[in-house]
């Protein structure tokens, strides 16, 4: 054969070996693909500063889709939507998931391409946290939806607060609002990085190591292999080079002959700088320790003193006026319900708020005069050489004014007033700590007694805080001693008088001051974390109740029932309200949960995905207090609500103030307009219902119909075929069923 037909076979064998060589395919039915993931996740996906995602899976995916010419959308969002639109398939591939028990039976998963180590962050100062086991007890912050957040509590950790990213989670810490979190290692030391807070905290020994793959809804095992294939035409030196584009690659220094001539020169070259280099780095040092000094005594957000710093100076003050006679007053100065901004605006808001504030208290004062932050939303005024106490009350009244006016920020008015207690040596204590102590103590009484005021201290004031770390200790062994008790306040129709349902109220039968509502020791059991184990309780005595009522042929009617911020928070919620119902054999609509709308603004997509969770099991949910919190119109309509609970303050003023009569009927009016039932609370007078009556209020609760009874009053009013209304709300009877 010619060389000329030996390369013509040649060409048509390799033609042929081409042909059949594998390669990508788009698969059968494939034409697009829609890939989601975390877009909090640094180095994996994140946001530019202008908000475009970007990171290896942005990187990997494009490649992917070169190869095999199908398009793919990358889509950034929260953990725990990623995984609901995996659910629901609204998205094709969730990527960097960890396979985890919770998550069996959910996805189908790609061989790992990833390895990453959860650790436990903790801020300075705490010690002994290594484990799941040192965290007992504590409240762990971790992401919503994170596997690290399924090992604590596989791991027996019970009190665990969520946040929708890490950066929520970490813009937290900086706040002060966690001292504890869980989290994967990278985007942990990036946002704390970002943050400026990567010094204030410690990293625990790695929990665990996972694998990350990329998953596909399960039973779509021919998508899963579609995408396989994709990837099996990227060569792992291309792998390598993505990876490397955003984590850095190891600096290799291999050795030349070409460069021995080079390293004859080092010494001399170091000789030569050394001396350059002795002068700088004590140049440096001088300045480092300057502003480190600096920045040791000031608050790193409003540069005010700190509270060394404050101690200090109020020593100081003391000691002079010691010699000259005069007074010294302490304003302690919390700002009222500075959470709610912080939950409804985000603590970059609540932070611009404090800033705020430190520029108008600033204003205030004199040359002489010390304003310090010492916590999250709470700053000490020292007024030195003051000539009578009196003074002290002209500047507190300053400082409410000054904070009366809305802060005015990105064209949206926040309004945050103040509560003030005020200590004056040397009445009220002789050195730093006490007048400091005591001003606290009489701030506390200023909010006791309506916030927006000031209250000088009084000695008995320490009575009230005795009482409260007493009323704590007993709490915490209250519910094994079966101390606490249920009353219930019946709801009325508003045009008919039934008796259409109770709202279930803890109290409390303390051994030594008697029955306490719950305005008293409600706030101890937030603060101490032992609302959720009692929460849980009144949900199931409440649901017992209910049952026993039934079994004795009365006619049930729906009890609502208060769900704390940290029960309505945790991850199991739905779990555990079904659990709960389910063991009691009883409706679910009798069962009505009630919850502010501060709360539900906190986390208002997280709050849908939970209220539509509990909705499925077929329990009635109300919004409490409406109209006191920072509810946004846009998200209302999404929650699925059954009733609107106007707050008592509304309707004690509507008579006499006009203001708020045109807030109830506007409440009124927007939840009929949703097709929600509206409930209003603490009616006491025949004029209020007859206001609400006019107006179309649907039901009503309060002490003009009833206050709350015991469990066996309210059985007194189930039986009887009509409910008896008093002569004033109508003069007939009016039939329950």
């Amino acid at each position: 054969m010619s060389r000329f037909g030996v390369a013509i076979v040649i060409a048509l064998l390799s033609a042929l070996l081409a042909a059949a060589a594998p390669r990508p395919a788009r698969g059968a039915g494939v034409t697009s693909l829609v890939v989601v993931s975390d877009d909090r996740y640094p180095p994996y996906l994140f946001r530019a500063d202008d908000g475009t995602l970007q990171g290896i899976l942005k990187d990997r995916w494009q490649l992917w889709s070169q190869r095999t010419g199908i398009p793919v959308e990358v889509r950034g969002t929260d953990w725990a939507s990623a995984q609901q639109s995996i659910r629901d398939s609204s998205a094709d591939v969730i990527d960097a998931i960890a396979d985890t028990r919770d998550r069996r039976g959910l996805f189908d998963y790609s061989d790992s391409h990833d390895d990453t180590e959860a650790r436990l962050y903790f801020r300075r100062g705490l010690t002994g946290i290594a484990d799941a086991e040192s965290v007992h007890g504590m409240n762990v912050a971790a992401k919503r939806g994170s596997a690290c957040a399924e090992w604590l509590r596989d791991h027996g950790a019970t009190t665990l607060t969520f946040y929708p990213d890490s950066e929520e989670l970490v813009k937290a810490a900086a706040a002060g609002d966690v001292q504890v979190f869980c989290m994967d290692a990278l985007p942990a030391r990036y946002f704390l990085y970002r943050a400026g807070i990567a010094g204030d905290f410690s990293e625990s020994p790695p929990l665990y190591t996972a694998r990350l793959h990329w998953a596909v809804r399960d039973g779509r095992r021919d998508l899963l292999t579609t995408i396989e294939q994709g990837f099996q035409s990227i060569s792992p030196d291309e792998m390598e080079r993505i990876d490397a584009k955003w984590m850095g690659t190891p600096l290799r220094s291999p050795l030349d002959v070409r460069f021995l001539y080079a390293l004859a020169s080092i010494p001399a070259a170091l000789l030569a700088l050394s001396a350059i280099l002795l002068i700088w780095n004590r140049f440096l040092r001088l300045r480092v320790e300057a502003r480190s000094q600096y920045f040791s005594t000031r608050d790193p957000l409003t540069e005010l003193p700190a509270r060394p710093l404050l101690y200090d100076r109020l020593t100081q003050a003391l000691a002079q006026a010691g010699r000259t006679g005069s007074s010294v007053a302490v304003l302690f100065v919390d700002l009222d319900r500075f959470k709610a901004v912080n939950d409804s605006f985000g603590h970059a808001f609540g932070d611009r708020v404090l800033r705020e504030t430190a520029l108008r208290l600033q204003g205030l004062g004199r040359s002489s005069d010390t304003i310090a932050r010492i916590s999250s939303d709470e700053f000490v005024v020292v007024l030195p050489n003051l000539d009578r106490a009196d003074d002290a009350a002209v500047f507190a009244r300053k400082v409410l004014a000054e904070l009366h006016r809305p802060f005015q920020l990105e064209s949206t008015p926040v309004y945050c007033t103040a509560s003030i207690g005020i200590a004056v040596h040397p009445g009220d204590g002789a050195d730093a700590s006490t007048l400091i102590q005591n001003a606290d103590i009489a701030m506390y009484r200023a909010k006791e007694s309506g916030r927006n005021n000031f209250q000088f201290y009084l000695p008995e004031m320490h009575q009230a805080v005795a009482r409260r770390l007493h009323l704590e200790i007993a709490l915490r062994g209250a519910l094994a001693r079966k101390e606490f008790l249920i009353h219930y306040q019946p709801k009325i129709d508003v045009a008919t008088g039934i008796i259409t349902g109770f709202e279930a109220l803890l109290r409390w039968r303390h051994p030594e001051f008697g029955l306490l509502s719950p305005s008293e020791f409600v706030p101890i059991l937030e603060d101490t974390d032992l609302i959720v184990p009692v929460g849980e309780w009144v949900l199931q005595a409440v649901c017992d109740q209910i049952r026993r009522w039934s079994m004795r042929g009365l006619a049930a009617r729906p009890v609502a029932v208060n769900l704390s911020a940290r029960q309505f928070r945790l991850e199991n919620l739905d779990t555990v309200v079904a659990r709960i119902v389910s063991a009691a054999g009883i409706d679910p609509s009798l069962l009505e949960l009630e919850l502010t709308e501060t709360l539900l603004m906190h986390d208002p997509e997280g709050a849908i995905r939970t209220l539509r969770n509990l909705e499925r099991y077929g329990v009635r949910l109300a919004v409490d207090d409406f109209g006191t919190g920072y509810s946004s119109l846009a998200y209302l309509k999404r929650f699925p609500i059954d009733a609107l609970k106007i707050d008592r303050a509304f309707i004690a003023e509507t008579l006499a103030n006009p203001e708020d009569a045109a807030i109830t009927l506007a409440i009124i009016n927007l939840g009929h307009s949703l097709g929600l039932q509206v409930v209003a609370e603490g009616v006491e007078t025949e004029e209020q219902l007859a206001f609400l009556r006019a107006h179309g209020c649907d039901q009503m609760q309060g002490f003009f119909f009833s206050p709350p009874v015991s469990a066996e009053d309210a059985e007194s009013m189930l039986p009887r075929e009509s409910a008896q209304v008093p002569e004033a709300i109508s003069l007939r009877t009016h039939s329950t069923n």
